[in-house]
């Protein structure tokens, strides 16, 4: 088998799995001679064995640029395409592995909003991954200058760590890659309870004819009728890019169903997604499969929460520069 054929297979794999990657989410690549292979924007995983999802980048090009620090270096693509590189093809280009892989492992991310999160704070985790973490840093320009400071002070670094954002993984195989994700997701799992079989409320009818119906998934109500959790959304809502960046900067949540119509009906661009306390959590059609992905993405990452950990949210600044940037809603606008 090809080494674009097994990685095709590993993506659709990973891919169709909710806990590694959500929706759009996340980015695979490999290097064959000057060439660098990045998943396109937009695109997703999940779709590897059965659509192009891939773009040819010229490497040469990248890391010429990236010796003389230059982070505002644009990929250039080896043949015309109509598809955009990923948006962190630069940290692709910094690893020196021929497979990197960048996801938002659930059982990671988990870890990795919480605000006393450092790598002291695991001491056994294997050091044969020489596993480094860089701080919150906007994907891009600004994470590929981190994380080559990272990469310069060490050899052999395999694995790293991005608060409030992902994983990184690199390697010489789709096998070593897959042994690593494996052991990550282990060693970082995290006991919860397991969801409720919550009966779906009633759907909510604006004056304007618009529908909230309840969330697909019956587990999305805890959101809204757990107190744990309905305080986490008002407190804890943007932890991490992709979450902003698909569900928005803040939460609707309200009080009772009333509440909920009476500031709703008058509104021509109602929310997506609204919490209604004590009775569930409703979603706008058609709403993308991207943004249930997020919005189940959240509800993962909060349940694997003590009750008395402290999280650590994007600053105002730091989702301003999320939801104003061209890049980004590039990808939403494929993403669907």
């Amino acid at each position: 088998m090809s080494l674009h054929e097994s990685i095709r297979q590993f993506c659709a794999h990973v891919g169709k799995n909710p806990l590694l990657v959500q929706g759009a989410g996340g980015n695979v690549s490999w290097k064959e001679n000057d060439v660098l292979w990045i998943k396109a924007s937009g695109t997703w995983l999940a779709d590897a064995a059965d659509k192009d999802i891939f773009v040819p980048v010229k490497l040469q090009h990248l890391t010429r640029a990236l010796q003389s620090q230059d982070y505002s270096v644009i990929p250039q693509t080896v043949e015309n395409t109509p598809l955009k590189p990923s948006i962190e093809t630069l940290l692709h280009a910094l690893m020196p592995h021929s497979i990197v892989v960048h996801l938002h492992a659930v059982e990671v991310l988990a870890h990795l909003v919480r605000e006393d999160f450092k790598l002291s704070n695991y001491p056994t985790l294997d050091t044969s991954l020489n596993a480094k973490m860089v701080k919150y840093f906007k994907p891009g320009a600004d994470l590929a200058k981190a994380i080559a400071e990272q990469l310069n002070e060490t050899l052999g670094t395999r694995v790293i760590l991005l608060k409030n954002h992902g994983v990184i993984i690199g390697g010489e195989s789709v096998q070593e890659i897959n042994n690593i994700l494996d052991y990550l997701t282990t060693f970082f799992a995290s006991p919860y309870a397991s969801p409720k079989l919550l009966t779906s409320p009633p759907p909510i009818r604006l004056a304007n004819g618009i529908d909230f119906n309840p969330a697909s998934d019956s587990k999305l109500h805890e959101l809204s009728l757990d107190s744990v959790l309905v305080s986490r959304l008002k407190n804890n809502w943007v932890l991490y890019p992709d979450h902003v960046v698909f569900l928005g900067v803040q939460p609707c949540i309200f009080q009772n169903v009333g509440d909920a119509k009476k500031e709703l009906d008058g509104n021509d661009n109602p929310p997506d997604v609204i919490f209604v306390q004590g009775i569930g959590t409703f979603t706008r059609e058609p709403i993308t499969r991207a943004k249930i992905a997020q919005l189940i993405c959240y509800y993962d990452v909060i349940k694997r929460q003590k009750n008395d950990v402290l999280l650590s949210t994007l600053t105002d600044a730091e989702i301003a520069e999320l939801v104003d940037w061209d890049a980004e809603k590039y990808r939403i606008k494929f993403a669907k």
